[in-house]
């Protein structure tokens, strides 16, 4: 599919002043190339933790290199050139991260979202445009490369040639590739379809036996196998519409505010210091090629400078003033939220009474979570026959014990596990050890923040989410499980009830879905939606 000539494109003049060392035209041929940049490496990287490194170090090199661009017509297949040469380059500094769930060091940030579940928050997507971008999960991670470019080819940012020559492809060979993704990508959303549908097909039962939830390109061909062949999956999926047709004129992810600042403080000066040289560069490079290797030698020495701090204590112009300006402000948020979106988030729990409800996540600051109220039950009691409703009360700000999590919605069914699998299910007096035990959690302090919570079962084993499925899992000490096995109580939809939001996924919520089984999901403006991820604390089963 053609690319749009609708779309804004860097303006070849801008390009020349930038490269002749105008540096407002640097600035703002950064700001131009930032979303599209941003947007492939998040795509290509499947929004891992170094998406911003990367994206940075391509925008560095860009303005390094932009003394030496001779034509610059075609500035944008050499900037797309580039940022898949970066990709590339982290593809082989470590192969290891890169999986279909983003992992993170010990000791790293807050864990960041995947790309699929960026664009699905930021862009409001809903229907069958978010099943497209739900079916990249399950994409191998060397076709993300070719979805990255295609996306945005398909969304009007690209031409085809734009892509061949970023591929370094013939038009031919560049066709074949991006046809193979494409009809990878259809099949996946045919497995999302199957997988996420409500009732599931009963015959998908034997083959996600010893599936855990997790997407990837092994289990989407193994579910594809059962799709091509049954008439009742083939039927859900016979409505979909080609992802191109979704695609077309899709709006890119928003680049966070931070990043912008963090790459123009960078590339401001990377143009100060490459502008200096650059028409003498540009020059010496027509005639011979030593002075051009020793302009870039200058430009390395500059950006290797940069990368060791000593920015800020350098003189520069009042427009390189301006980035770092934005760059601090930027990284001082980033500390205090944790968070990649344009701006705080409210801290809606502090000014909601039981009975009231938002889907606006909160805060991510210790100090907001201190000030916001949270559900409190009361102490346990000896059981009854049936389960009375613990008091839950805005004035007492924190809570432990163990507890019964019930359903708002389906009154008699409780939070409970199987195989280790998060659901819903039947708990009564005359239910079973075994099942009063597996309905039964204890509340501590949150391993992830103190001010929130994490749920452990009698086996010691923590409440988390894993590719936004409910488990219970052994904590592994790593960041990433902290964060995975913590949840913050915000007033549920009922007087007296409580929802469980996501530390590391504001704005998603534990909730059972019509299956029964209890997901990590998106909010949703819609009474059944409130309902379902609203739980009253009762005294333990067991």
């Amino acid at each position: 599919m053609g690319s749009r000539d609708t779309r804004e494109r860097p303006d070849v003049a801008v390009v020349a002043a930038a490269r002749d060392g105008d540096r407002q035209a640097a600035e703002q041929l950064v700001g131009d190339c930032l979303p599209l940049v941003y947007n492939i490496v998040g795509r290509a990287l499947h929004g891992h933790g170094d998406v911003d490194d990367v994206v940075q170090e391509t925008m560095v090199r860009v303005l390094d290199g932009l003394p030496g661009l001779e034509r610059p017509d075609r500035f944008r297949s050499w900037l797309v050139a580039i940022t898949v040469r970066q990709i590339r380059d982290r593809w082989r500094a470590g192969r290891t991260w890169l999986t279909s769930d983003p992992l993170e060091d010990p000791g790293a940030g807050e864990a960041q979202p995947d790309f699929a579940d960026l664009a699905i928050l930021r862009l409001a997507l809903s229907g069958q445009r978010r099943e497209a971008v739900e079916a990249t999960r399950w994409l191998e991670d060397e076709e993300r490369e070719v979805l990255a470019l295609w996306w945005m080819e398909s969304a009007g940012e690209l031409t085809r040639g734009e892509l061949s020559a970023a591929c370094g492809l013939t038009p031919s060979h560049a066709a074949v590739r991006v046809q193979r993704v494409k009809e990878r990508l259809e099949t996946a959303r045919a497995v999302v379809r199957a997988v996420t549908a409500s009732p599931r097909c009963p015959d998908l039962a034997p083959v996600l036996g010893s599936w855990d939830g997790r997407p990837s390109g092994l289990w989407r061909k193994r579910l594809a196998r059962h799709v091509r062949d049954c008439p009742r999956c083939l039927r859900s999926a016979s409505d979909l519409i080609p992802a191109e047709g979704l695609l077309a004129g899709l709006a890119l992810v928003p680049v966070p505010i931070g990043l912008a600042g963090l790459v123009l403080a960078r590339t401001t000066v990377a143009g100060s210091a490459g502008a200096g040289a650059g028409a003498g560069t540009r020059t010496a490079a027509r005639g011979g090629r030593t002075t051009a290797r020793g302009g870039r030698t200058t430009a390395r020495a500059s950006r290797t400078a940069r990368t060791t701090g000593r920015l800020a204590a350098k003189p520069v112009t009042a427009a390189a003033a301006t980035a770092v300006t934005l760059a601090v402000a930027g990284a001082a948020w980033y500390a205090a939220t944790g968070s990649h979106e344009p701006g705080p988030r409210h801290a809606a729990a502090a000014a909601l009474s039981p009975g009231t409800s938002s889907e606006q996540p909160s805060a991510r600051t210790p100090a907001s979570r201190t000030a916001t109220p949270t559900p409190t039950p009361t102490p346990p009691r000896t059981h009854a026959p049936a389960p009375k409703a613990a008091s839950v009360t805005a004035a007492e700000p924190r809570f432990a014990g163990r507890h019964a999590l019930r359903s708002v919605d389906r009154p008699g069914d409780y939070a409970s596990q199987s195989d280790r699998l998060g659901i819903l299910g039947p708990v009564g007096a005359t239910s079973s050890e075994a099942a009063r035990q597996a309905a039964t959690f204890t509340f501590v302090p949150g391993l992830a923040d103190p001010h929130c919570y994490s749920l452990k079962d009698a086996a010691g084993r923590y409440v988390r989410h894993y590719a936004f499925r409910i488990r219970l899992d052994t904590d592994d000490a790593s960041a990433l499980f902290r964060k995975d096995a913590t949840f913050c109580p915000r007033a549920g939809s009922t007087p007296g009830s409580v929802s469980l939001e996501s530390y590391n996924y504001p704005g998603r919520y534990l909730r059972h879905r019509d299956d029964l089984q209890l997901w990590l999901d998106p909010a949703q403006d819609t009474a059944a939606y409130r309902a379902s991820r609203s739980f009253v604390l009762v005294a333990p089963w067991s």
